[in-house]
This record gives structure tokens, sequence and C-alpha cells, in this order.
């Protein structure tokens, strides 16, 4: 009887696996390309986050120095953001609204490459003004490379 239970355990265990690594990689869209972009400062690891129409912002984390970086994560999620109002109050956050695949997991960035992130803003909750949209990375030590826009709602 012990050899059934053991055959379900591993294929269990191998299964999640399976999924963790399935559901890992659906957000992070590394660059291959030679890192060279306006507004990047050499041997350092840089954050921009910049609009690119209307509700889309992409959050990268650009790694100009001499040496891969790897960033550990304890679940799916490999980035945050927030949306704040003039008075520095929180209005939204993604992982509030969000839930993400208990898994560890890690990315690497090699010298001159980079990690981008795509998402969109739910600005149709906010009111008509000016607000912001700060982004990091949510590793499990070390840096978060924060970086913030404004976001106008009109």
């Amino acid at each position: 009887m012990k050899k059934p239970k053991v055959l379900a355990a591993f294929l269990l265990l191998s299964l999640t696996f399976f999924l963790a690594a399935c559901g890992a990689s659906g957000t992070v869209e590394p660059d291959m390309g030679n890192g060279s972009s306006d507004g990047i400062v050499e041997d350092e690891v840089t954050a921009l986050l910049e609009q690119m129409d209307s509700n889309l912002y992409r959050y990268t984390v650009n790694n100009q120095t001499d040496e891969t970086m790897t960033y550990e994560f304890t679940s799916g999620q490999r980035y945050d953001y927030t949306i704040s109002n003039q008075d520095g109050d929180e209005l939204y956050r993604l992982s509030a609204v969000s839930t993400y695949m208990q898994a560890l997991g890690e990315e690497t960035i090699e010298p001159g490459e980079k990690l981008e992130y795509e998402f969109e803003v739910p600005s149709n909750d906010l009111e008509p003004g000016t607000y912001q949209l700060n982004a990091w990375l949510t590793p499990q030590e070390g840096p978060k490379f924060e970086a913030e826009t404004e976001l106008t709602v009109e």
C-alpha cells in the first residue's frame, strides 16, 4: 500500500513544480538589447516608469553594471505599484487586489540588459486630477528600485 501513496505524492509534487514554473513566467519580458538608453547612468542599476498609452505604463529595471544581478522572490509577484493623491494618501495598491502563486523564483539581469513590466492603471475609479504613480521590484531581499511618475486623469 505504500507504493501508491508515494507515487501519488510524487505526481502531486511534480504537478506543483510544473504549475509554478508556468505561472511565474507570464509577466517578465527581458530585453536582450544593448542596454543603451537615454537617462541611464553607467555602473548603476536604475529604474524607469514611463507612460506608453493612455492607461498603459512600463516599469523598467536596467542593469548598467559589469555584474549579473539576481533577485529572489517568494511568489509569482515581481513588482508592485501604488497610486497616491497630491496629499500622499495611497488610493490603490496592485498587491492589495491581486493574488500571486506562492512559489519561489528568481530573475536575473545580465550586464547591459533590463527587465520590463507593462501594466494598465485602473484610472476609471479615480476622479479627474493629478496623481503619483510609484512602481518597484518585490524581491525577498535587496534594493527595490523604485520609480515614479505623474498620472493625470481627465
